[in-house]
């Protein structure tokens, strides 16, 4: 039994700033971070060993809007410190083990009450395209994207990304999380509101690579003074482009994605308790989807039902807030299951207990393990403090 901890430290700082009302010339954010990670084996010389501590973070400016237009810019800094070990595995360095710093926003924008649009590199927070802060350095993006209010209820969001760079690299390229874009990925999205109904609908669109649609439509209901019922549904639809060609790669291999997957739980001041179900019709799955991580109910730490193979994984997950609301503690289970017997189930069981100090200044633990059958176990370990103001 091979069994692997990683321990995960985070320290963060950062301070906003507004000039004189009169003299506006925009706004300034620093945020400091220092990010310790670490993979330990019972196997010695194992090649995922791995320990690294990085000292970094970013400073932002967003200028004041001239006739509605300004400049977003935006840089990260991901550098070792101590001493290290296979620091290329945490993803807090790039493919060789050497610092980053990354430009992750150089954009122009142009933003009045109803339309924002920016042009240039950036930041997104879409379900297949987004930007992943599991890492020190985030996913970004070098396109032109645009959000517009139809309405007081409905968002539209429109999108060309042309490169795309991952958090271990300095490099914006044509190579998405899923392989090759050539030409880019183009999206549209709609958010909209009815009374207590929340639905979003993507539709991504990629040269040569594959498009994808996707769907959730979520709800609750408060049956008492103290608890309300949630429930929801995802789609995933991928399709080949009009001229049939997909490139095959270790992410997805040019089968088409066929996921539905859906929640249902109750949560009150205190407590919350989450059933979720997913299940892969399809030949491939959507792991990372463009670029970030494609967020799935079913996805824990380590487990989920997005890879390929017909998954049908199954979650339980419980938080307990205390009544100071200073703790809070949760308890994750979840099993994955293969169509065919040949592929491996997963189990894995997933606790956590955060403590806040202040109100943005709090300490949290977590542990995951994973029994894969027919495989070594695996644990990870992490420890995130965190401190902002």
């Amino acid at each position: 039994m091979s069994i692997f901890f990683v321990v995960f430290v985070t320290l963060t700082y950062s301070k906003e700033t507004n000039s004189d009302k009169k003299i506006n010339i925009g706004q300034f954010k620093t945020h400091i971070e220092l990010f310790h990670y670490q993979i330990l084996s019972h196997h010695e010389g194992d090649s995922l060993e791995a320990r690294a501590t990085a000292l970094g973070g970013f400073i932002q400016y967003t200028s004041a809007p001239l006739y509605h237009f300004g400049l977003n810019l935006k840089q990260y800094a991901s550098h070792l410190i101590f001493q290290s070990q296979n620091p290329e595995n945490t993803s807090l360095t790039d493919w060789a083990g050497e610092d980053i710093n990354p430009l992750s926003e150089f954009n122009l924008y142009y933003q009045n009450d109803n339309v924002h649009i920016k042009a240039g590199k950036q930041q997104l927070q879409t379900p297949l395209i987004n930007d992943d802060t599991t890492r020190l350095i985030p996913f970004s993006y070098l396109g032109l994207t645009a959000d517009i209010n139809l309405d007081t209820s409905s968002k539209l969001f429109l999108g060309h990304i042309s490169e795309f760079r991952a958090n271990n690299s300095e490099t914006y390229t044509e190579y998405s999380s899923s392989g090759f874009a050539e030409k880019g990925v183009s999206f549209v999205g709609l958010h909209t509101t009815l009374d207590s109904i929340k639905a979003e609908a993507y539709y991504y669109y990629a040269f040569k690579l594959y498009n994808t649609l996707h769907l959730q439509v979520e709800d609750h209901y408060q049956y008492s003074e103290e608890k309300t019922l949630f429930y929801g549904i995802q789609a995933i639809h991928t399709q080949k482009n009009k001229n049939g060609i997909n490139i095959s790669n270790t992410k997805n291999g040019g089968g088409d994605v066929k996921l539905v997957a859906g929640k249902i739980g109750i949560r009150s001041e205190k407590f919350s308790y989450t059933a979720s179900l997913s299940y892969n019709f399809g030949e491939d799955g959507i792991n990372r989807g463009y670029g970030g991580l494609s967020s799935l109910y079913t996805t824990a730490m380590i487990t989920n039902g997005k890879l390929d193979g017909n998954p049908f994984a199954k979650s339980l997950k419980v938080r307990y807030t205390y009544k100071n609301k200073i703790y809070s503690s949760a308890l994750y289970l979840t099993n994955v299951s293969y169509k065919e017997k040949s592929k491996n189930s997963i189990n894995s069981i997933y606790i956590d207990h955060k403590f806040n100090f202040r109100a943005r200044e709090y300490l949290f633990l977590r542990f995951e393990h994973q029994w894969i059958s027919d495989e070594q176990d695996k644990s990870y370990f992490r420890i995130i403090s965190a401190y902002d103001f």
